[in-house]
């Protein structure tokens, strides 16, 4: 590929970026899905393009954001799409195992997302792991003074605010986790969206990853939910031992969401063997989003999750490919 041509596609894929990221921002319902679009010219940037291309093309891009949304928007586009895209382009290029890119690129989407947390609260004096009481309660107000408005009763009001009070009290202490399984969701949509979309415009797509029916995690999974109990257990006697208690409770919360993605897999299995065609399909999303949504559905599911990795159901039941 020519200097010329190279720079002509690096500059219309970063505009093609910054348009869909504009249609998200723009566009109330529809916006999500461009959201998710977002990252793919990046991806692809990265993938054609060598690391300077690519670098002075995302640059180019947040200018362009920066220039039409203001500079807090740009910094939105840049850590929170730009970097994990050129990132998950250029990984592919250096290895050919899918899992290995996407681990990577989960690192380097939660480092942006760490480093993007950092400039937020830089800017506005919020920082979201170490909030106070006082700002928690203010949120609290914001919130309810505006159910206030909507004439909810009284009795509804106390009780949804007690609720509220201690999830907002909680948020500081998850957010890590939250903002780890955010940065996982994010860099996987991504990978899937951008392997897809290479695929429709002709060109080769992103390593391959395993099919969902086949998603397993290894035993020692288990072995971090125990130190996380001990954490807990330990943090919970010991007042000074705060850090111990935070870092049991994130533990604990992210080995349940493993535990969970590994029962909804065995669930999609199972479902699989069972159901095949495109209606097939679309029961077996139905499933899975109402599993994710009911509580006792979803605890049935950790259990399952469990079970799978140290009796390996589906390898006594022979092996899905769906």
């Amino acid at each position: 590929m020519s200097s010329t041509r190279s720079l002509v596609e690096s500059a219309l894929l970063a505009g093609l970026a910054v348009v869909l990221f504009m249609a998200a921002h723009f566009l109330p319902v529809v916006g999500a899905a461009f959201s998710l679009l977002a990252p793919a010219p990046l991806v692809i940037l990265g993938l054609r393009h060598d690391l300077k291309k690519a670098s002075l093309g995302l640059g180019v891009s947040t200018l362009l954001v920066a220039a039409l949304l203001g500079p807090v928007s740009s910094l939105f586009f840049l850590l929170g799409f730009g970097v994990l895209g050129v990132g998950l382009g250029l990984l592919a290029k250096k290895i050919d195992k899918g899992v290995e890119i996407l681990l990577y690129g989960i690192l380097l989407s939660l480092g942006s997302k760490l480093l993007l947390m950092a400039v937020v609260a830089r800017l506005t004096g919020i920082n979201p792991f170490q909030l106070d009481g006082a700002e928690m309660q203010s949120m609290v107000d914001k919130v309810f003074q505006f159910y206030e408005s909507t004439g909810m009763s009284k009795d509804s009001l106390a009780a949804v605010r007690l609720q509220f009070a201690e999830s907002i009290r909680l948020l500081p202490v998850i957010f890590p986790a939250i903002l780890t399984v955010a940065a996982a969701l994010d860099c996987y949509l991504s990978y899937v969206v951008g392997s897809f979309v290479l695929k429709r415009i002709g060109n080769e797509p992103l390593p391959p990853l395993p099919p969902f029916s086949r998603w397993r995690f290894p035993k020692s999974v288990f072995g971090a939910f125990v130190v996380s109990i001990l954490l807990s257990l330990i943090g919970s006697r010991d007042g000074s031992m705060d850090f111990a208690l935070k870092a049991g409770v994130n533990l604990r919360l992210l080995v349940n969401f493993l535990f969970l993605f590994q029962g909804l897999s065995l669930i999609w299995f199972f479902l699989t063997e069972r159901i095949a065609g495109s209606f097939g399909r679309l029961l077996r999303t139905v499933v899975i989003i109402l599993t994710v949504l009911v509580p006792i559905l979803s605890t049935l599911a950790v259990m399952g999750g469990i079970g799978d990795m140290w009796l390996d159901f589906r390898g006594r039941l022979g092996r899905g490919d769906a």
